[in-house]
């Protein structure tokens, strides 16, 4: 199985021939093609991130109903996917793909679930699509069955019931759909919720910052899209998009377009979502052309150690990152800007020509271009005299060498018929990692050098970032300490980003007391790659 060299490389980014070749064509999901409702592409001069226009939509904050309403479950409830007209776009219906849920004369939409460390979580999964589907509880430490297997989808009209207890502690968790070939298109036409877990320590900051969840303490889910001239959302990706991945053109925050947020001068919390298929973000807040300061406090597993103070983050397909904004030195009228900025695709390999992200052609903003998110506006000066904590939480680190732990690697490669963990496409039958229960294990994970950053999920279980080696430089840039470790790999992940040519370590526990063997899987979050094979069972025995 020969790897791309880099002119291959190149090719298939444009063109995606290079893959209807004898070694198959595992790289086509059995979905290829189905974009939903024909239209032309939108003129999108309105809606261009690049400019810092037209910033006129309240952004869609939690509420207690409808859209991104906040659900705090007692007991067990039901979930249906399905499809309803929502108007995205001003002025026009898509047809939207949500998670509903009726409870004591209320719907919810895509509802943010809230439950507290322990508690006991139980509902029933109704699939209302016309195609199997089935949910997935990102960043979770569940059973198997609990986890949103692949193997587990269930037909149009069946249902699925998850029980378990909520083992995690605090941080912004999501959930989303996870069928073998489909994931990407159900997801892109929104299939996908927020999943906030709390306790003491969560409580401890809140008090200490005056906090009010969807006020003062604002979830921001990141999402890049396509739309038809109609306003329904368009997803029709090419060979070489399925490849490289596919990238939007326009940037939803909580599904606004073009949002803003009226604030005051005090401190802020942004629990940021990337959302997205593919879209990598270089998150910074800008004033004119100034960078303001900002805090990590806490990535995919809750709360880090203590603050980073950063001018930028990184944030890859499925991470989370928490921050801090201090808004206290700002004047009544001032206006800052949420940014991405460019991204070197593959960093200071393929000679230092990385380049935007995206085929040619394809309607898809580059990777490399700097674009606009959302804007603040300041409103209100006040006083505020909050102190942000110097310490956040004790986590006690993995022990890896005092246990022992045999080092298992991963290879992420492609190739002519796509992408590879191992040598190896998802084959539903097939477990090539078994691990014992109970054990510790590092995990390395090394990206070929021909090759674009990818981020990997482990399903299951969290891990601890323990070393990045041969960091491209823009990443070596951002490190916080000797391991070359950056804030956002502080504390527990459950995704880690994998650049090309580099190589990460995590260690994993293993220790679990659910009964018998447990099937999870461990697979690329740029969902046109986890739909196309870049995905392996794991088995805990």
């Amino acid at each position: 199985m020969a790897r791309l060299n880099r002119r291959e490389f190149l090719w298939a980014a444009g063109v995606g021939g290079v893959f209807l070749s004898a070694e198959g064509t595992k790289l086509i999901p059995r979905v290829f093609g189905r974009s939903g409702r024909a239209s032309l592409p939108l003129a999108q001069d309105r809606f261009d991130p690049r400019q810092p226009t037209n910033f006129t939509n309240p952004l869609l904050l939690p509420s207690d109903t409808g859209l991104l309403g906040v659900f705090q479950p007692s007991s067990n409830f039901t979930m249906s996917a399905k499809v309803i007209d929502q108007e995205i776009l001003p002025g026009a219906s898509a047809r939207l793909w949500v998670y509903e849920v009726e409870r004591a004369g209320k719907r919810y939409l895509n509802p943010i679930i809230r439950m507290r460390t322990g508690d006991d979580f139980s509902t029933t999964f109704k699939n209302d699509l016309s195609e199997v589907s089935i949910i997935h509880w990102h960043g979770f430490h569940v059973s198997g069955r609990n986890d949103g297997h692949p193997g587990d989808v269930i037909g149009s009209g069946a249902t699925y019931p998850y029980n378990f207890p909520v083992l995690n502690r605090a941080a912004t968790y999501w959930y989303h759909p996870h069928p073998d070939g489909n994931t990407a298109r159900q997801v892109y036409f929104g299939l996908a919720g927020l999943f906030i877990v709390e306790d003491e320590e969560e409580n401890h900051l809140k008090g200490a910052l005056d906090l009010s969840f969807g006020e003062t303490d604002v979830p921001l889910i990141i999402q890049d899209r396509r739309f038809n001239a109609d306003g329904t959302l368009l997803y029709n990706p090419s060979l070489s998009e399925y490849f490289m991945g596919f990238l939007g053109n326009v940037i939803l925050a909580n599904l606004t377009v073009k949002p803003f947020l009226d604030v005051s001068t005090r401190v802020y919390r942004f629990r940021i979502l990337n959302g997205s298929n593919t879209r990598n973000y270089r998150l910074a807040f800008l004033k004119g052309s100034e960078r303001l300061p900002f805090y990590i406090i806490g990535n995919d597993g809750g709360l880090v150690d203590r603050p980073y103070q950063a001018t930028e983050v990184l944030i890859s397909p499925a991470e989370r990152v928490d921050v801090l904004l201090d808004l206290r030195n700002l004047q009544q009228d001032d206006i800052v800007f949420l940014k991405s900025l460019g991204i070197s695709a593959t960093g200071h390999h393929m000679g230092g020509r990385g380049g935007p992200m995206q085929p040619p052609g394809s309607g898809g903003l580059g990777e490399d271009e700097e674009f606009y998110i959302l804007k603040l506006n300041v409103s209100n000066r006040i006083t505020y005299d909050k102190q942000i904590p110097t310490i956040l939480s004790d986590i006690a680190p993995i022990n890896p060498t005092g246990a022992g732990a045999p080092t298992r690697p991963f290879l992420l490669t492609g190739t002519r018929s796509g992408w590879f963990i191992n040598g190896l496409q998802f084959s539903m039958d097939q477990v090539p990692v078994r691990v014992s229960k109970n054990t510790i294990e590092i995990w390395e994970t090394s990206n070929d050098f021909i090759s674009v950053p990818h981020p990997m999920h482990l399903h299951g279980f969290q891990f601890q970032v323990l070393e990045r080696i041969n960091s491209p430089s823009q990443i070596r840039n951002m490190a916080v300490d000797s391991r070359g470790l950056l804030p956002t790999d502080k504390g527990w992940k459950d995704t880690v980003l994998v650049w090309p040519g580099e190589r990460v370590r995590v260690a994993i526990d293993f220790a679990h007391n659910f009964s018998g063997e447990q099937l999870y899987v461990f697979h690329c979050h740029i969902l046109e790659h986890e739909d196309s094979g870049m995905m392996i069972n794991y088995k805990v025995v």
